[in-house]
Protein backbone atom coordinates (compact mmCIF):
# COMPACT_ATOMS: atom_id res chain seq x y z
CA UNK A 1 0.00 0.00 0.00
CA UNK A 2 1.46 3.68 -1.02
CA UNK A 3 1.93 5.65 1.81
CA UNK A 4 1.65 9.91 0.83
CA UNK A 5 3.52 12.69 2.63
CA UNK A 6 2.89 13.55 6.09
CA UNK A 7 0.40 15.82 7.31
CA UNK A 8 1.05 18.64 10.21
CA UNK A 9 -1.44 19.22 12.85
CA UNK A 10 -2.42 18.76 16.45
CA UNK A 11 -2.42 15.12 16.37
CA UNK A 12 1.40 14.54 16.13
CA UNK A 13 3.88 13.85 19.06
CA UNK A 14 1.56 10.91 19.88
CA UNK A 15 3.97 7.92 20.79
CA UNK A 16 3.19 4.45 18.78
CA UNK A 17 1.57 2.09 20.36
CA UNK A 18 2.85 -0.74 19.09
CA UNK A 19 6.48 -0.03 19.71
CA UNK A 20 6.57 2.64 22.35
CA UNK A 21 9.80 3.99 20.48
CA UNK A 22 8.18 5.85 17.87
CA UNK A 23 6.04 8.20 16.91
CA UNK A 24 2.91 8.50 15.39
CA UNK A 25 2.74 11.26 12.48
CA UNK A 26 -0.66 12.32 10.77
CA UNK A 27 0.30 10.23 7.01
CA UNK A 28 -2.46 10.22 3.61
CA UNK A 29 -2.05 6.32 2.66
CA UNK A 30 -3.62 4.48 0.47
CA UNK A 31 -5.39 2.05 2.28
CA UNK A 32 -6.88 -1.82 0.34
CA UNK A 33 -10.23 -3.78 1.32
CA UNK A 34 -11.26 -6.83 0.74
CA UNK A 35 -14.97 -7.11 -0.54
CA UNK A 36 -17.33 -9.62 -1.47
CA UNK A 37 -16.25 -11.96 -4.14
CA UNK A 38 -12.35 -11.63 -3.26
CA UNK A 39 -12.25 -7.87 -5.20
CA UNK A 40 -9.93 -5.48 -3.56
CA UNK A 41 -10.75 -2.12 -3.62
CA UNK A 42 -8.21 0.67 -3.23
CA UNK A 43 -9.29 3.85 -1.15
CA UNK A 44 -6.48 6.87 -1.79
CA UNK A 45 -5.50 9.04 0.72
CA UNK A 46 -6.80 7.73 3.64
CA UNK A 47 -6.06 9.79 7.17
CA UNK A 48 -3.93 7.83 9.41
CA UNK A 49 -1.52 7.88 11.95
CA UNK A 50 2.05 6.01 11.15
CA UNK A 51 4.79 5.10 13.47
CA UNK A 52 8.29 6.83 11.92
CA UNK A 53 9.88 4.07 13.30
CA UNK A 54 7.87 0.81 13.09
CA UNK A 55 5.45 1.69 10.59
CA UNK A 56 2.25 0.64 12.54
CA UNK A 57 -1.07 2.26 11.23
CA UNK A 58 -4.14 3.63 12.92
CA UNK A 59 -7.37 4.23 11.51
CA UNK A 60 -9.32 6.78 13.76
CA UNK A 61 -12.52 8.42 13.21
CA UNK A 62 -11.62 10.67 9.87
CA UNK A 63 -10.06 7.49 8.15
CA UNK A 64 -12.56 5.30 9.11
CA UNK A 65 -15.30 8.02 8.02
CA UNK A 66 -13.51 8.13 4.94
CA UNK A 67 -13.47 4.55 4.06
CA UNK A 68 -16.85 4.00 4.51
CA UNK A 69 -18.13 6.93 2.28
CA UNK A 70 -15.62 5.57 -0.27
CA UNK A 71 -16.89 2.17 -0.26
CA UNK A 72 -20.90 3.09 -0.02
CA UNK A 73 -20.37 4.75 -2.93
CA UNK A 74 -18.10 1.89 -4.95
CA UNK A 75 -20.31 -0.67 -3.54
CA UNK A 76 -23.86 1.41 -3.92
CA UNK A 77 -24.49 0.11 -1.07
CA UNK A 78 -28.23 1.44 0.62
CA UNK A 79 -27.96 3.53 3.83
CA UNK A 80 -29.06 2.70 7.38
CA UNK A 81 -31.71 5.74 6.85
CA UNK A 82 -32.79 3.97 3.99
CA UNK A 83 -33.37 0.79 5.54
CA UNK A 84 -35.08 2.35 8.65
CA UNK A 85 -37.51 4.15 5.88
CA UNK A 86 -38.45 0.91 4.70
CA UNK A 87 -38.98 -0.49 7.62
CA UNK A 88 -41.42 2.47 8.51
CA UNK A 89 -42.80 2.33 5.30
CA UNK A 90 -44.28 -0.94 5.09
CA UNK A 91 -44.82 -0.61 9.55
CA UNK A 92 -42.46 -3.74 9.85
CA UNK A 93 -40.60 -4.85 12.97
CA UNK A 94 -36.97 -6.25 11.91
CA UNK A 95 -37.97 -9.75 12.42
CA UNK A 96 -41.05 -8.81 10.24
CA UNK A 97 -38.72 -8.21 7.36
CA UNK A 98 -36.82 -10.89 7.66
CA UNK A 99 -39.32 -13.42 7.45
CA UNK A 100 -40.44 -11.10 4.10
CA UNK A 101 -37.08 -10.96 2.48
CA UNK A 102 -35.40 -14.15 3.59
CA UNK A 103 -32.20 -11.91 4.95
CA UNK A 104 -32.05 -12.61 8.67
CA UNK A 105 -33.45 -10.29 11.51
CA UNK A 106 -29.55 -10.03 12.05
CA UNK A 107 -28.63 -8.40 8.89
CA UNK A 108 -31.57 -6.58 9.17
CA UNK A 109 -30.25 -5.04 12.10
CA UNK A 110 -27.22 -4.37 11.34
CA UNK A 111 -27.80 -2.73 7.92
CA UNK A 112 -30.37 -0.74 9.15
CA UNK A 113 -28.00 0.45 12.41
CA UNK A 114 -25.01 0.94 9.85
CA UNK A 115 -22.70 -2.10 11.77
CA UNK A 116 -22.36 -3.62 8.42
CA UNK A 117 -23.23 -2.79 4.63
CA UNK A 118 -25.07 -5.21 2.40
CA UNK A 119 -23.58 -5.81 -1.07
CA UNK A 120 -24.90 -4.14 -4.10
CA UNK A 121 -27.34 -6.58 -5.17
CA UNK A 122 -29.18 -6.61 -2.27
CA UNK A 123 -29.02 -3.14 -1.72
CA UNK A 124 -31.25 -2.73 -5.19
CA UNK A 125 -33.63 -5.52 -3.98
CA UNK A 126 -34.23 -3.53 -0.87
CA UNK A 127 -34.61 0.02 -2.82
CA UNK A 128 -36.93 -2.27 -5.22
CA UNK A 129 -39.21 -3.00 -2.71
CA UNK A 130 -38.97 0.75 -0.75
CA UNK A 131 -40.21 2.02 -3.98
CA UNK A 132 -42.19 0.04 -5.50
CA UNK A 133 -45.33 -1.42 -3.41
CA UNK A 134 -46.62 -3.69 -5.90
CA UNK A 135 -43.47 -5.34 -5.92
CA UNK A 136 -43.21 -5.71 -2.09
CA UNK A 137 -46.66 -6.95 -1.76
CA UNK A 138 -45.99 -9.68 -4.07
CA UNK A 139 -42.98 -10.70 -1.98
CA UNK A 140 -45.14 -10.43 1.01
CA UNK A 141 -47.32 -12.86 -0.41
CA UNK A 142 -44.67 -15.20 -2.31
CA UNK A 143 -46.37 -14.51 -5.26
CA UNK A 144 -44.00 -15.19 -8.11
CA UNK A 145 -46.39 -16.21 -10.86
CA UNK A 146 -45.60 -14.72 -14.43
CA UNK A 147 -49.25 -13.61 -14.23
CA UNK A 148 -50.03 -10.96 -11.50
CA UNK A 149 -53.28 -12.21 -9.87
CA UNK A 150 -53.53 -8.31 -8.39
CA UNK A 151 -55.87 -6.16 -10.21
CA UNK A 152 -57.16 -2.98 -10.17
CA UNK A 153 -59.82 -2.69 -8.73
CA UNK A 154 -60.40 -6.50 -7.63
CA UNK A 155 -64.01 -6.21 -8.94
CA UNK A 156 -65.92 -3.96 -11.03
CA UNK A 157 -69.23 -2.75 -9.13
CA UNK A 158 -70.81 0.49 -8.27
CA UNK A 159 -69.18 2.23 -5.38
CA UNK A 160 -70.60 1.88 -1.95
CA UNK A 161 -71.81 4.31 0.50
CA UNK A 162 -68.62 5.33 1.89
CA UNK A 163 -67.13 4.93 -1.83
CA UNK A 164 -69.22 7.01 -2.73
CA UNK A 165 -68.07 9.40 -0.93
CA UNK A 166 -64.61 8.86 -1.35
CA UNK A 167 -65.10 9.48 -4.87
CA UNK A 168 -67.35 12.98 -4.53
CA UNK A 169 -63.96 13.84 -2.43
CA UNK A 170 -61.73 13.19 -6.27
CA UNK A 171 -61.36 16.08 -8.24
CA UNK A 172 -62.19 13.76 -11.26
CA UNK A 173 -62.27 16.67 -14.02
CA UNK A 174 -58.78 17.44 -13.01
CA UNK A 175 -57.45 14.04 -13.54
CA UNK A 176 -59.35 14.11 -17.40
CA UNK A 177 -57.16 17.30 -17.85
CA UNK A 178 -53.80 16.03 -16.46
CA UNK A 179 -54.70 12.52 -18.95
CA UNK A 180 -54.54 10.11 -16.23
CA UNK A 181 -57.94 8.51 -16.44
CA UNK A 182 -60.83 8.41 -18.89
CA UNK A 183 -63.78 10.85 -19.32
CA UNK A 184 -66.79 9.61 -17.90
CA UNK A 185 -70.31 10.62 -16.30
CA UNK A 186 -70.59 6.64 -14.84
CA UNK A 187 -69.63 6.65 -11.12
CA UNK A 188 -69.06 2.49 -11.59
CA UNK A 189 -66.45 3.50 -14.47
CA UNK A 190 -64.99 6.72 -12.48
CA UNK A 191 -63.94 4.26 -9.71
CA UNK A 192 -62.15 1.87 -12.15
CA UNK A 193 -60.35 4.36 -12.94
CA UNK A 194 -59.64 6.15 -9.82
CA UNK A 195 -58.60 2.08 -8.48
CA UNK A 196 -56.55 2.14 -11.96
CA UNK A 197 -54.69 5.02 -11.51
CA UNK A 198 -53.38 4.24 -7.67
CA UNK A 199 -53.13 1.03 -7.41
CA UNK A 200 -56.46 0.36 -4.76
CA UNK A 201 -58.36 -2.88 -4.92
CA UNK A 202 -61.44 -0.74 -3.66
CA UNK A 203 -62.14 3.34 -2.88
CA UNK A 204 -62.14 2.21 0.56
CA UNK A 205 -59.05 1.04 0.76
CA UNK A 206 -57.57 4.44 -1.29
CA UNK A 207 -58.66 6.07 1.45
CA UNK A 208 -56.99 4.98 3.91
CA UNK A 209 -53.74 4.82 1.63
CA UNK A 210 -54.21 8.44 0.39
CA UNK A 211 -55.06 9.77 4.33
CA UNK A 212 -51.48 7.78 5.43
CA UNK A 213 -49.74 9.35 2.46
CA UNK A 214 -51.19 12.97 2.96
CA UNK A 215 -49.47 12.85 6.79
CA UNK A 216 -46.25 11.59 5.40
CA UNK A 217 -45.41 14.98 3.30
CA UNK A 218 -44.34 18.81 4.56
CA UNK A 219 -47.14 21.10 3.57
CA UNK A 220 -47.76 24.63 2.61
CA UNK A 221 -51.65 24.43 3.11
CA UNK A 222 -54.02 26.91 2.88
CA UNK A 223 -56.08 26.66 6.24
CA UNK A 224 -58.74 29.38 4.70
CA UNK A 225 -59.90 26.43 2.01
CA UNK A 226 -62.06 23.32 2.30
CA UNK A 227 -59.73 20.10 3.12
CA UNK A 228 -60.25 16.47 2.51
CA UNK A 229 -57.10 14.58 3.54
CA UNK A 230 -57.91 12.01 0.40
CA UNK A 231 -57.64 14.86 -2.08
CA UNK A 232 -54.55 15.43 -0.68
CA UNK A 233 -53.14 12.12 -0.36
CA UNK A 234 -54.03 11.58 -4.42
CA UNK A 235 -52.46 15.32 -5.20
CA UNK A 236 -49.41 14.28 -3.14
CA UNK A 237 -49.32 10.64 -4.76
CA UNK A 238 -49.48 11.93 -8.29
CA UNK A 239 -46.78 14.00 -7.95
CA UNK A 240 -44.20 11.23 -6.41
CA UNK A 241 -45.28 8.76 -9.05
CA UNK A 242 -44.44 12.23 -11.90
CA UNK A 243 -40.67 12.57 -9.60
CA UNK A 244 -40.20 8.74 -10.28
CA UNK A 245 -39.91 9.12 -14.00
CA UNK A 246 -36.88 12.47 -12.93
CA UNK A 247 -34.22 11.17 -12.86
CA UNK A 248 -31.12 13.42 -9.72
CA UNK A 249 -28.30 13.52 -8.44
CA UNK A 250 -28.15 12.21 -4.77
CA UNK A 251 -29.83 14.63 -2.62
CA UNK A 252 -27.44 16.89 -0.89
CA UNK A 253 -28.58 19.89 1.20
CA UNK A 254 -25.49 21.99 0.72
CA UNK A 255 -25.31 21.50 -3.14
CA UNK A 256 -29.24 22.69 -2.88
CA UNK A 257 -27.83 25.60 -0.69
CA UNK A 258 -25.76 26.64 -3.82
CA UNK A 259 -28.79 26.39 -5.54
CA UNK A 260 -30.48 28.89 -4.38
CA UNK A 261 -28.26 31.55 -5.78
CA UNK A 262 -29.18 30.36 -9.47
CA UNK A 263 -32.62 29.84 -8.91
CA UNK A 264 -32.45 33.36 -7.75
CA UNK A 265 -31.16 34.54 -10.98
CA UNK A 266 -34.10 33.16 -12.80
CA UNK A 267 -36.74 35.30 -10.94
CA UNK A 268 -35.89 38.53 -13.64
CA UNK A 269 -37.19 36.31 -16.50
CA UNK A 270 -40.63 35.26 -17.64
CA UNK A 271 -41.74 31.94 -15.77
CA UNK A 272 -42.09 30.14 -19.02
CA UNK A 273 -38.45 30.82 -20.41
CA UNK A 274 -37.11 29.34 -17.08
CA UNK A 275 -39.16 26.55 -15.42
CA UNK A 276 -37.31 23.67 -17.02
CA UNK A 277 -34.01 25.67 -15.98
CA UNK A 278 -35.54 26.16 -12.31
CA UNK A 279 -35.90 22.29 -12.32
CA UNK A 280 -33.11 21.51 -13.60
CA UNK A 281 -30.86 23.50 -11.07
CA UNK A 282 -33.20 21.58 -8.79
CA UNK A 283 -32.33 18.21 -10.19
CA UNK A 284 -28.47 18.79 -10.12
CA UNK A 285 -28.56 18.75 -6.00
CA UNK A 286 -30.95 16.08 -5.62
CA UNK A 287 -34.30 17.68 -5.67
CA UNK A 288 -37.07 16.54 -8.29
CA UNK A 289 -39.20 19.35 -9.25
CA UNK A 290 -42.94 18.50 -10.20
CA UNK A 291 -46.43 20.07 -11.19
CA UNK A 292 -49.93 19.23 -10.14
CA UNK A 293 -52.77 21.72 -10.35
CA UNK A 294 -54.87 22.38 -7.27
CA UNK A 295 -57.47 19.97 -7.00
CA UNK A 296 -60.71 20.77 -4.76
CA UNK A 297 -60.90 20.49 -1.38
CA UNK A 298 -56.64 19.60 -1.33
CA UNK A 299 -56.25 23.05 0.11
CA UNK A 300 -52.23 22.76 -0.63
CA UNK A 301 -50.23 25.21 -2.92
CA UNK A 302 -46.74 22.79 -2.50
CA UNK A 303 -45.16 20.64 -0.59
CA UNK A 304 -41.96 18.59 0.13
CA UNK A 305 -40.20 15.31 1.53
CA UNK A 306 -37.77 13.13 1.09
CA UNK A 307 -38.49 10.36 -0.61
CA UNK A 308 -34.94 8.64 0.38
CA UNK A 309 -31.88 10.30 2.28
CA UNK A 310 -30.85 10.65 -1.70
CA UNK A 311 -33.73 12.10 -3.20
CA UNK A 312 -36.27 14.93 -2.40
CA UNK A 313 -39.45 16.08 -3.91
CA UNK A 314 -41.05 19.43 -4.41
CA UNK A 315 -44.35 19.59 -5.68
CA UNK A 316 -45.87 23.01 -7.37
CA UNK A 317 -49.62 23.61 -7.73
CA UNK A 318 -49.31 26.76 -9.73
CA UNK A 319 -52.37 27.57 -7.94
CA UNK A 320 -52.37 32.12 -8.37
CA UNK A 321 -50.34 30.99 -11.71
CA UNK A 322 -48.53 34.34 -10.95
CA UNK A 323 -44.84 34.86 -11.16
CA UNK A 324 -44.01 35.99 -7.66
CA UNK A 325 -46.48 32.98 -5.66
CA UNK A 326 -44.56 30.35 -8.12
CA UNK A 327 -41.13 31.89 -6.82
CA UNK A 328 -42.36 32.20 -3.34
CA UNK A 329 -44.08 29.46 -2.86
CA UNK A 330 -40.90 27.62 -4.46
CA UNK A 331 -38.61 29.05 -2.00
CA UNK A 332 -40.84 28.16 0.70
CA UNK A 333 -40.46 24.75 0.16
CA UNK A 334 -36.51 24.80 -0.07
CA UNK A 335 -36.90 26.41 3.17
CA UNK A 336 -38.50 22.94 4.70
CA UNK A 337 -35.67 21.26 3.14
CA UNK A 338 -32.68 23.17 4.04
CA UNK A 339 -34.31 24.43 8.07
CA UNK A 340 -36.67 20.95 9.01
CA UNK A 341 -36.15 18.09 7.25
CA UNK A 342 -33.43 15.52 7.37
CA UNK A 343 -34.78 12.36 7.33
CA UNK A 344 -37.56 10.77 5.66
CA UNK A 345 -39.28 10.76 8.81
CA UNK A 346 -39.18 14.67 8.71
CA UNK A 347 -43.17 15.40 8.40
CA UNK A 348 -45.35 18.21 9.87
CA UNK A 349 -48.68 18.70 8.44
CA UNK A 350 -50.83 18.59 11.67
CA UNK A 351 -52.10 22.26 11.55
CA UNK A 352 -55.42 24.43 12.02
CA UNK A 353 -53.76 27.63 11.67
CA UNK A 354 -51.09 28.09 9.32
CA UNK A 355 -50.24 31.17 11.21
CA UNK A 356 -49.47 29.63 14.13
CA UNK A 357 -46.61 26.87 13.49
CA UNK A 358 -43.41 28.04 13.52
CA UNK A 359 -41.77 26.33 10.72
CA UNK A 360 -44.06 27.73 8.21
CA UNK A 361 -43.64 30.83 9.79
CA UNK A 362 -39.89 30.78 9.57
CA UNK A 363 -40.06 29.02 5.97
CA UNK A 364 -42.14 32.16 5.02
CA UNK A 365 -39.65 34.38 6.80
CA UNK A 366 -36.86 32.39 4.77
CA UNK A 367 -38.24 32.82 1.22
CA UNK A 368 -38.88 36.75 1.61
CA UNK A 369 -35.77 37.40 2.97
CA UNK A 370 -33.85 35.43 0.47
CA UNK A 371 -35.51 36.93 -2.62
CA UNK A 372 -36.20 40.54 -0.87
CA UNK A 373 -33.32 41.29 1.99
CA UNK A 374 -35.12 42.40 4.94
CA UNK A 375 -32.40 44.96 5.04
CA UNK A 376 -32.84 46.09 1.85
CA UNK A 377 -36.38 46.73 2.35
CA UNK A 378 -36.47 48.23 5.36
CA UNK A 379 -33.77 51.03 4.02
CA UNK A 380 -36.14 51.19 0.85
CA UNK A 381 -39.30 51.25 2.75
CA UNK A 382 -37.88 54.44 5.14
CA UNK A 383 -37.48 56.59 1.82
CA UNK A 384 -40.98 54.95 -0.03
CA UNK A 385 -43.25 54.51 2.49
CA UNK A 386 -46.02 54.08 -0.42
CA UNK A 387 -43.74 53.47 -3.56
CA UNK A 388 -44.50 54.37 -7.09
CA UNK A 389 -44.28 52.13 -10.22
CA UNK A 390 -40.85 53.86 -11.04
CA UNK A 391 -39.93 53.49 -7.63
CA UNK A 392 -40.34 49.71 -7.22
CA UNK A 393 -38.96 48.91 -10.72
CA UNK A 394 -35.96 50.81 -9.40
CA UNK A 395 -35.33 49.20 -6.53
CA UNK A 396 -36.65 45.56 -7.95
CA UNK A 397 -33.47 46.08 -10.40
CA UNK A 398 -31.13 46.62 -7.32
CA UNK A 399 -31.86 43.65 -5.86
CA UNK A 400 -32.05 41.62 -8.95
CA UNK A 401 -35.86 40.12 -8.59
CA UNK A 402 -38.69 41.43 -10.88
CA UNK A 403 -40.59 43.66 -9.49
CA UNK A 404 -43.75 41.55 -8.65
CA UNK A 405 -41.69 39.84 -6.43
CA UNK A 406 -40.31 42.81 -5.05
CA UNK A 407 -44.21 44.14 -4.53
CA UNK A 408 -45.40 40.89 -3.11
CA UNK A 409 -42.60 40.57 -0.41
CA UNK A 410 -43.37 44.11 -0.03
CA UNK A 411 -47.31 43.81 0.65
CA UNK A 412 -46.73 40.27 2.85
CA UNK A 413 -44.40 42.05 4.84
CA UNK A 414 -46.68 45.23 5.66
CA UNK A 415 -49.73 42.87 6.32
CA UNK A 416 -51.48 44.95 3.85
CA UNK A 417 -51.79 45.89 0.08
CA UNK A 418 -49.26 49.01 0.10
CA UNK A 419 -48.67 48.61 -3.70
CA UNK A 420 -51.96 47.72 -5.97
CA UNK A 421 -51.94 44.75 -7.39
CA UNK A 422 -54.57 45.87 -10.26
CA UNK A 423 -52.11 48.75 -10.61
CA UNK A 424 -49.35 45.99 -11.09
CA UNK A 425 -51.35 44.42 -13.12
CA UNK A 426 -52.49 47.25 -16.03
CA UNK A 427 -48.74 48.14 -15.68
CA UNK A 428 -47.90 45.27 -16.97
CA UNK A 429 -45.15 44.32 -14.02
CA UNK A 430 -47.49 41.11 -12.57
CA UNK A 431 -47.36 38.57 -15.19
CA UNK A 432 -49.23 35.55 -15.25
CA UNK A 433 -48.99 32.01 -16.95
CA UNK A 434 -51.37 31.61 -19.46
CA UNK A 435 -53.67 28.87 -19.41
CA UNK A 436 -51.91 27.24 -22.42
CA UNK A 437 -48.23 27.55 -20.32
CA UNK A 438 -49.81 26.74 -17.37
CA UNK A 439 -51.71 23.08 -18.88
CA UNK A 440 -48.28 22.59 -20.55
CA UNK A 441 -46.19 22.39 -16.85
CA UNK A 442 -48.65 20.26 -15.76
CA UNK A 443 -49.05 17.36 -18.16
CA UNK A 444 -44.64 17.55 -17.73
CA UNK A 445 -44.16 14.48 -15.92
CA UNK A 446 -40.31 14.81 -16.21
CA UNK A 447 -37.50 16.95 -17.10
Amino acid sequence: MKTTKPRTDASQGIPCFECEEGTLVPTLCDHQVEVAGGKVLTIPEVPMLVCDQCGDRVTGDEGNARINAFLDKALNAISPEEVQQFLAKYGLTQKEAAQITGYGEKNISRWASGRARPSESVSNILRLLLSDEEAFERLRRKDFSSRPKVSYPREHRQPDANEKKVLSAIDYPRLVEMELVQATASPKEKRSEVCKLTKSGDLNELEVHMTRRWQQIAAFKDTRQKFNPVSAGLWSYIGEQRAASIATEPYDRKKLHKAVKSLRELTQHPLADVADQARDILAKAGVALVFVPIMKDCALRGSTRLLTPSKALIIHGLKFRSLSQFWIILFHEIAHLLLHIKSPKDVFTDYEDQDQDEREQNADRWAYDTLASLDRELEFRSKYPKPTIWQLESYAAEIKVHPAIAAEVFNKRAGEDVISYAYLKKKKLFPQLSEIERKALMTSAST
